[in-house]
């Protein structure tokens, strides 16, 4: 059995399958939240949930389904700068007069913090429906048959702890390295975790309903400046906790016509470096979290927001002479 991989069909076909197959043309758009396809966004309206996207029906019908893999529609390319010899002139005037931004020495990134525990079913949680999926991210197991007495120890799950990233057209998982462009790529990314406690199939509290969202950041000398863009937050059943190795993040979303239940971002951050938490403060409104990250030491630059993140090159902190 192999996946049809035209985006938004990912039908199981075995010999001899046929269509019709009906699939997304366009490319996937995550924009402030919000999830959509590029080819139905009047017919399909953007969703939060990624679920929900991944549930979008498609907007286009072929004849048959197919396992090659669907190119993206072109993008229209950007024009070059008019000035870009007088802009390379400029940046070798700030060199030579000693404005440029000063590489600085990265501080050696504190000991790992213990990880969150796995969520898990309860105890009493023994009988299995038949149909019921596992809902850890990139498992994929469903219960094909009803399950009447649950063995844990037997079962095998893996499946992805990180939550999704989308970055300047590369997608992939907090926890793992690997990265690709094209979205039914991601869908198949290889799980790297192994869960402890065998698959996850309790659904959570309508107010524990799990959701993500996009978190940015950028720094300066001084601090790290932290942005979660969560809308419809309910800041009275809402927890911010800021301390010196992490950040720990509880919003509860108010419903939606799209969600009719009460959901909730649960993360913890684990900075690069130590924050100074009693000079550290955020702001909550209805539509995002705005986090002030202050450095315990200051001038120095973070590579990335978090330890465990990978990083490329090395840090530079600008605004410093």
């Amino acid at each position: 059995m192999v996946l049809c991989r035209r985006r938004g069909c990912g039908l199981e076909m075995g010999p001899g399958a046929s269509g019709p197959c009906r699939y997304h043309p366009g490319a996937p758009v995550f924009h402030e939240g919000l999830k959509s396809w590029s080819c139905c966004q009047a017919t399909n309206k953007p969703v939060l949930e990624f679920e929900q996207f991944l549930q979008l029906p498609g907007c286009a019908v072929a004849e048959a389904h197919t396992d090659e893999a669907q190119a993206l529609p072109a993008q229209p390319r950007k024009p070059a700068p008019a000035a870009t010899e007088q802009v390379a002139q400029s940046l070798s005037a700030i060199q030579l007069s000693g404005d440029a931004p000063q590489a600085r020495a990265t501080p050696a990134p504190p000991r790992a913090a213990e990880p969150a525990p796995e969520p898990r079913d309860p105890d009493t949680l023994t009988t299995v429906a038949a149909g019921t999926a596992c809902r850890r991210p990139g498992c994929g197991f469903v219960a094909e048959a009803a399950i009447a007495a649950r063995d844990r120890a037997a079962e095998s799950c893996r499946y992805h702890r990180g939550a999704p990233i989308f970055h300047e057209g590369s997608k992939g998982y907090a926890c793992c390295k690997r990265r690709v462009l094209h979205f039914d790529d991601f869908l198949q990314i290889e799980p790297c975790t192994t869960a402890e406690h065998g698959h996850l199939f309790a659904a959570p509290e309508p107010d524990k309903a799990p959701v993500s969202c996009r978190v940015d950041h950028y720094e300066t000398p001084k601090d790290v400046r932290v942005t979660v863009y969560a809308k419809g937050v309910d800041a009275e059943q809402s927890t911010i906790e800021i301390r010196e190795n992490e950040v720990v993040l509880s919003l509860l979303l108010a419903p939606t016509p799209s969600v009719p239940h009460a959901r909730r971002f649960e993360r913890t951050l684990r900075p690069y470096s130590d924050v100074d938490a009693p000079a550290s403060s955020y702001t909550l409104s209805k539509m995002k979290l705005d986090l002030v990250l202050v450095k315990k030491e200051q001038g120095t630059s973070w590579p990335a927001l978090e330890r465990d993140e990978p990083v490329y090159g090395y840090g530079v902190t600008f605004g410093r002479r």
